[in-house]
């Protein structure tokens, strides 16, 4: 809804769909208990409104449920939750249709007993569906947005515009991309060797956390004031340190931060200038560790860094970037600016990096 409903419409939607099923139901039992006269002439009416009401919005409800089905990002268990809360959403909805179908047939006579406790069992269902709704909001946080943990501008690095890690080329102005599906990136984005020609890299990974978490790894010049410490959790301080290693990583040639914080499996995959890179190894052996005398004073830089998390074990993280060097080999200085985005899982208890993207383009 253009940030006016963030994510999705479902959760306005749903709540006109159980206060109207459940005040029915309500009105139904009471109009069989109350004495005959003015009260139970009224509670009628009243409640075969609401059933038509609800059956109206429970259609919109479920049009909505699916669109955030298939659109809110998550993770493995709480796309569980989700499939739950459908699977119980989608019989519910079915069932308060029937009983509205039911009434608008019968609407000539009053509605008897067993009407009204197939309506509180349909209320009943609702209030089920409802808690699952519930449950992955507050349990797996599907949908949930924090706010930005920005820490003061500077940190942020983009090797992926132009003349990147290890290129020698003409800094070029179009946009680099480099992604990461698990595992580092291994190869580089044009398919040429890591010091080739024409290779751009975006390493923006890594500086972003150095600015937000208080922890400054060694050999880097925290006398910028970008490092100032704020509190945060123990799951985003883990990734923040992620990122400062990985920042670290590409600024000294030091393959083993890698190694040891992204996650090295056959769905793994590293993108960068439209190329695609193999691997771990590939990354670490052919860019991080020989890409460094390409570019010895490699500066890169996270800023303006925000984490956010779905469910327990799912996060993301992203960051402006920049980044500046000198090539060795003819003198030419790099300037690069853009965007990383980087995803993370906690595998056995230990977050790890399963994707990352970046774009750069010269600054204008």
């Amino acid at each position: 809804m253009g940030g006016f409903i963030e994510p999705n419409i479902h959760p306005v939607l749903v709540h006109f769909t159980y206060a109207l099923g459940t005040s029915a139901a309500l009105a139904y039992v009471a109009g069989l208990l109350v004495p005959a006269g003015r009260w139970r002439d009224s509670l009628r009416p009243a409640a075969d409104w609401m059933l038509a009401l609800a059956a109206l919005a429970v259609l919109a409800t479920i049009a909505a449920g699916f669109q955030a089905y298939y659109s809110v990002a998550h993770d493995a268990p709480s796309h569980e939750a989700m499939t739950t809360h459908r699977n119980w959403a989608v019989p519910t909805g079915l069932a308060l249709l029937a009983l509205a179908g039911w009434r608008w047939l019968r609407r000539a006579s009053s509605p008897g007993p067993v009407f009204a406790i197939s309506a509180l069992a349909v209320a009943g269902l609702l209030t089920v569906t409802a808690w699952w709704g519930g449950t992955i909001v507050y349990k797996y946080g599907l949908g949930v947005q924090t706010l930005p943990e920005a820490s003061g501008p500077g940190h942020d690095h983009d090797h992926g515009g132009g003349a990147g890690h290890g290129d020698q080329g003409t800094v070029n102005s179009t946009d680099d991309h480099q992604d990461a599906h698990g595992a580092p990136p291994s190869d580089t984005m044009d398919g040429s060797s890591a010091s080739g020609d024409g290779h751009d890299h975006d390493h923006t990974d890594g500086a972003a956390d150095r600015e937000m978490s208080g922890t400054v790894p060694a050999g880097h010049d925290n006398s910028d004031g970008h490092h100032d410490t704020k509190p945060v959790s123990t799951d985003e301080q883990a990734i923040l340190d992620i990122m400062a290693a990985i920042e670290t990583g590409w600024e000294t040639g030091d393959g083993e931060l890698f190694r040891q914080n992204f996650l090295d499996w056959s769905g793994a995959r590293y993108f960068e200038s439209g190329g695609e890179n193999t691997g771990l190894l590939d990354l670490v052996e052919n860019h991080v560790e020989p890409e460094k005398d390409t570019i010895p004073d490699l500066e890169l830089d996270f800023s303006n860094i925000d984490v956010q998390f779905e469910g327990s074990d799912f996060a993301w993280a992203v960051a402006d970037t920049a980044i500046s060097g000198t090539f060795s080999s003819d003198g030419e200085r790099l300037e690069r600016i853009g965007k990383q985005t980087v995803l993370f899982r906690k595998v056995a208890g230990t977050w790890q990096v399963i994707h990352t993207h970046s774009s750069s383009r010269a600054p204008r």
